[in-house]
């Protein structure tokens, strides 16, 4: 009996069908960004969605495109660093990149030591896009564009 309840816990969990996740991003009063998957108690919230992770899925179209990819995606924000960082969440959800957001707080000592644990440096701003070991430290949107190629990140299709 219990190598059946097993099993079934084992099939229905295999063949649920995956579902995009909400979250939520917004600013407290010290301009610090926050994400969550439950809606805050402010106004002033952006509602981000988190596309499922399709690599090695072949019976998703998507899955072929971003098979390929396989580097890991990080990408530094901060307070201060709009317009940029919307742009670089743009192009990042554009290319259905699998990708972390990590957040830096000059106030927080733990989020200041693993920026620069990461980035290699405190002289440089978000955003920072970091691809497996590629690190690159200036917003610049075409640069980012051709790094994310190399990658293995398809351009989005034109709209018809």
């Amino acid at each position: 009996m219990m190598k059946i309840t097993m099993i079934c816990c084992v099939v229905a969990v295999l063949t649920a069908p995956v579902h995009a996740g909400k979250v939520y991003q917004w600013r407290d009063a010290d301009g610090r960004v926050f994400y969550s998957d439950q809606p805050p108690p402010v106004s002033g919230v952006k509602e981000r969605q988190i596309r499922p992770n399709t690599v090695g899925n072949a019976s998703q179209p998507e899955a072929k495109s971003l098979s390929v990819a396989k580097d890991e995606v990080t990408l530094w924000v901060s307070a201060a660093c709009e317009p940029a960082c919307s742009q670089a969440l743009a192009i990042l959800d554009q290319r259905n990149v699998q990708y972390e957001v990590r957040s830096v707080d000059p106030g927080n000592e733990q989020s200041m030591l693993a920026f620069f644990n990461a980035v290699g440096t405190m002289q440089s701003r978000p955003p920072i896009l970091i691809i497996g070991k590629q690190v690159l430290k200036e917003w610049n949107s075409p640069m980012w564009q051709a790094a994310l190629s190399k990658a293995g990140y398809p351009l989005p299709k034109a709209k018809k």
